[in-house]
């Protein structure tokens, strides 16, 4: 009985946590965005590099988890699919950016602003992709 209730508990952590993380969209963009951080990186040496795209895996794992997840519950908030794709995808763009940019330029990154093209491009793609499809799948099923 006992190891009913920790799986009733465990069971519910995992869904609080798939409630404001997409775990598996933060893995992908950790391993994608660790390896391009470290190419761009890699000219000031191994160790500088890795430094820099295990910076970015981690980042990215956790906040790139969340912000997919805002992009969905922004985009599924407006029934304007322009302004649910916008806001969905501009809104966690702009904050991973500026967020991104930071970590890099706090922490010594040796090319902060070309390690944080990146998720500004990539970010805002797949951001405004991601909302697109969330709008699209909610409101064609309330139709």
């Amino acid at each position: 009985m006992k190891a009913f209730k920790t799986n009733l508990t465990t069971q519910k952590v995992l869904a609080l946590l798939n409630r404001f993380l997409d775990i598996r969209m933060g893995v992908l963009g950790a391993i994608s965005m660790g390896l391009l951080v470290y190419y761009i990186n890699s000219d000031h040496g191994i160790l500088p590099a890795l430094i820099a795209a295990s910076k970015q895996a981690v980042y990215t794992l956790f906040f790139g988890a969340l912000f997919v997840k805002m992009a969905e519950n922004v985009a599924v908030q407006f029934e304007d699919r322009a302004l649910a794709i916008l806001c969905g995808g501009l809104t966690p763009s702009l904050l991973t950016s500026v967020l991104t940019y930071v970590l890099h330029a706090i922490k010594g990154t040796p090319e902060p602003f070309y390690s944080t093209i990146p998720t500004m491009v990539l970010g805002t793609m797949s951001f405004s992709l991601w909302a697109f499809l969330k709008h699209r799948s909610t409101y064609q099923a309330k139709q």
